[in-house]
């Protein structure tokens, strides 16, 4: 008997020459190099986008398009992100806003109002350094409405509006007790052709107590509906603001954003001390062009999408190929070599399954047992391998009779044995050419029940991609979503079929010969 070392040099010496067969046909190279493609693109996703397929929302405007589109005639109106503070000043983290006034014009309507940067407060988003705006008035001085002002002059850089606008800023208020309230109003400013400035309030807070907390407003979007009613509640804010036919170009920043701080004092009597802190004040103008393929209704980056798809679509295809093989070659193996009425039933127990219509029952499971991943990849597995289990089986028919199946039970072999020594290694070649062209009925059927609707909500697949495109009305427009995820779910699929062509050929000495 062979030694354990010739048995490991005869093994490596039979994969290299299957390797060296394997380069040698165009169709395993090509397929090949497919795959190698799309595990990179998966293994490498973190590094290639970093941007959460399902969590990062509103990245940019819903529906935007690629931001290479705006290179196409018609196109190069479109309007990409755009951030009224890009540096660090934006959340006040040094006091260049105080010393040097270079991003901030800050004003105040009476001297008890003085405003100094606070080094070791912050929001709970930027961290220490804010802005504090102090009130100090004695008792029997004048009571009156005190006002300090922040605004930031800015140039809108593009001809059409924004998709949408979002203003931030967070506040934190001690010391409003002897106050009747203190009032925070964020508006945006616009210079007309004609030099006349329309001023956009877009959000009131009054607090009459002192915090707690930063109070951190979320209602200074042009989506929100308080900010809708105040244009009538049928026009959108962004296009009526950032409307460039009626910008004064000439006048250079024509924009203006301006936090207004009023502090309402009316009662003499009283000592004031009250400081308000001012954070993280900012405007995003989200674009109607966004990234390598754009965003989707929920502003999520497309790209990151396709490229975190691709690691769905891999795992629930090798996974659930693998699991129809296996089960199929255990049925397919002991129904054949154990034959009578284990044969029987498990064949009937086949055909009772292979009648039954796929796509259907696969989608009454999942509805019963929930839309997750793992559900998916055992469903389309434990319901895939009825055909193969025949092939096996057909094929143990025929080995069972062999010589040298014959002359090991002469011997004593147990039945075990002879299944694993000398059945299955001879049916290995389907196996092989199975399990390559099982996977891509499995990445379709994951993508069919996806783009009905059963996907796992916590993971993004090209299938949920073609999903959520086609529930949007002129989809079709929108080709660069639907487009892509297609193109990868057919050359995927078509990679695993190119290796299960050049595996048959390589171990079927038939086929072989006749080429």
């Amino acid at each position: 008997m062979a030694t354990r070392q010739e048995r490991i040099s005869f093994d490596l010496k039979r994969f290299f020459g299957f390797f060296k067969a394997m380069i040698s046909e165009p169709r395993g190279v090509l397929g090949v190099g497919i795959i190698v493609f799309f595990i990179v693109l998966a293994s490498s996703a973190p590094l290639l986008t970093p941007f959460n397929p399902t969590q990062d929302r509103y990245l940019a405007g819903d529906y935007s398009a690629p931001v290479w589109i705006r290179a196409l005639p018609g196109n190069g109106a479109r309007s990409e992100n755009q951030l009224l503070l890009n540096d660090s000043s934006a959340d006040f983290d040094t006091s260049s806003t105080i010393v040097n006034g270079t991003e901030w014009n800050i004003t105040t309507s009476d001297s008890k109002l003085s405003v100094v940067y606070c080094s070791n407060i912050g929001d709970q988003k930027s961290g220490p350094g804010c802005l504090a705006i102090e009130y100090h008035r004695k008792a029997g001085e004048t009571a009156q409405v005190v006002e300090a002002s922040l605004e930031k002059e800015f140039t809108y850089l593009y001809v059409d509006p924004p998709k949408r606008f979002t203003g931030n800023y967070s506040f934190f208020v001690t010391g409003v007790e002897g106050l009747q309230e203190i009032q925070v109003q964020v508006y945006i400013s616009r210079e007309d052709i004609n030099g006349t400035v329309d001023s956009y309030l877009l959000n009131t807070y009054k607090t009459s107590v002192s915090s707690t907390e930063w109070k951190i407003p979320l209602d200074i979007d042009s989506y929100a509906t308080a900010v809708r009613n105040l244009f009538s509640g049928v026009q959108d804010p962004a296009r009526v603001i950032f409307n460039t036919a009626l910008q004064n170009t000439t006048a250079g920043a024509a924009y203006v954003y301006k936090v207004k701080l009023s502090f309402v004092d009316n009662d003499p009597t009283k000592n004031i001390d009250t400081y308000a802190y001012v954070d993280g004040v900012n405007l995003n103008m989200y674009g109607t062009a966004f990234g390598w393929l754009g965003t989707d209704q929920l502003g999520r980056d497309i790209f990151s999408q396709l490229v975190y798809g691709a690691r769905i679509s891999l795992l629930v295809g090798l996974l659930s190929a693998v699991l129809s093989v296996v089960i199929g070659l255990f049925i397919g193996v002991v129904a054949g070599y154990v034959g009578s009425i284990v044969d029987e039933f498990l064949m009937r127990f086949t055909d009772m399954l292979l009648v039954l219509p796929n796509l259907p029952l696969l989608l009454v499971l999942i509805a019963v047992l929930g839309p997750s991943m793992w559900n998916l990849i055992l469903l389309i597995g434990v319901l895939g391998w009825m055909g193969f289990a025949r092939v096996v089986r057909s094929q143990t028919l025929s080995l069972k009779e062999r010589p040298f199946v014959e002359a090991a039970k002469a011997v004593g072999a147990r039945r075990l044995y002879v299944i694993m020594r000398h059945i299955v290694p001879n049916v290995m070649s389907l196996v092989y050419v199975t399990l390559a062209l099982s996977v891509p009925s499995a990445i379709i059927s994951e993508a069919a029940l996806s783009f009905l609707g059963l996907f796992d909500p916590t993971v993004m697949s090209w299938g949920r991609m073609l999903h959520d495109s086609m529930a949007v009305e002129k989809s079709v427009e929108k080709w660069w979503w639907i487009v892509p995820p297609g193109i990868c779910i057919a050359v995927l699929s078509l990679s695993f079929i190119l290796i299960g062509y050049a595996i048959d050929d390589i171990l079927n000495p038939k086929l072989r010969q006749r080429r």
